[in-house]
């Protein structure tokens, strides 16, 4: 026999004792991150996390994780050299959806490309004229102070776009001292479908650049923040013996070491290996 519940014998809610609270310093929290994402980037926000979500504050943070905001910005899903400039004069919408007077330690901007066309100079004056930050990045700046903090000169280049882009690309690499001895693409021109490429076949092509290059290579970098390389890094470099920078994992060493953060190295390469 079901007993019915007379919904009118309700219990009192208890009374509400209200407790005081502070809120945190700058120095007592951890710290801050943003990352601006493109419309169509679908692993840069995942990779950051496996790059640098388990670190913790050193001066800043007190040993806190860091917290990391994204914001993304809109981009047509055709990479070309007009569309990724394009989005030169969309930053001021992105950045004001981040919290309104929000102090930021360090924002990167998740697209390689974008910023050789934009400029990294220019990308980093737009974001600190919107919002209060300390230091700016992109994969482009974080791959030079990578491929420089390493010491690295012979460097193989894969890249899953078209080939006007990267030989730019190539060419300002080779312009800061590095040599491109070996490069490689996918042909791919829309962000939606690069960010869907196995990364068995980046596995693969990493393969191919170090045995077409008639030079001893030390170091391959992976272009572009949709390519989902970090599962594929350490296996890479165990089998050939030097590093394996992606764009991803770049930004996400820049952004940790100018944010003061101690990064747990394993399963991430041998660039977080790096004081």
């Amino acid at each position: 026999m079901t007993q019915s519940i007379d919904k009118s014998q309700k219990r009192p809610l208890p009374d509400f004792v209200h407790l005081p609270f502070r809120t945190a310093s700058h120095g007592e929290t951890a710290a801050q991150l943003g990352l601006i994402t493109l419309e169509t980037d679908l692993t840069i926000e995942t990779e950051l996390r496996h790059f640098i979500g388990d670190s913790i504050g050193t001066s800043i943070g007190n040993g806190q994780l860091p917290t990391i905001l994204h914001s993304r910005i809109a981009c047509d899903d055709q990479v070309t050299a007009e569309n990724l400039t394009a989005m030169t004069d969309r930053f001021a919408v992105t950045l004001a959806l981040f919290p309104s007077n929000y102090h930021f330690d360090v924002v990167g901007y998740g697209c390689t490309s974008a910023s050789l066309l934009i400029g990294e100079k220019t990308v980093q004056d737009i974001i600190k004229s919107h919002i209060n930050v300390e230091h700016v990045t992109t994969p482009l700046t974080a791959l030079r102070r990578a491929l420089r903090t390493i010491g690295v000169k012979n460097i193989g280049y894969l890249a899953p776009y078209i080939s006007e882009i990267s030989a730019q690309m190539c060419a300002l690499l080779e312009k800061n001292g590095f040599q491109i001895c070996a490069a490689a693409t996918f042909g791919e021109e829309k962000d939606s479908i690069v960010g869907c490429i196995h990364p068995h076949s980046i596995f693969d092509a990493v393969d191919v650049l170090v045995h077409q290059s008639d030079t001893p290579l030390d170091a391959i970098f992976i272009s572009c923040t949709s390519l989902k390389c970090a599962t594929i890094i350490q296996e890479a470099e165990s089998k050939h013996g030097i590093p394996v920078i992606s764009s991803n994992s770049a930004i996400a060493w820049d952004m940790a070491r100018l944010a003061n953060l101690d990064v747990p190295p394993a399963g991430k390469g041998l660039l977080f290996n790096q004081n």
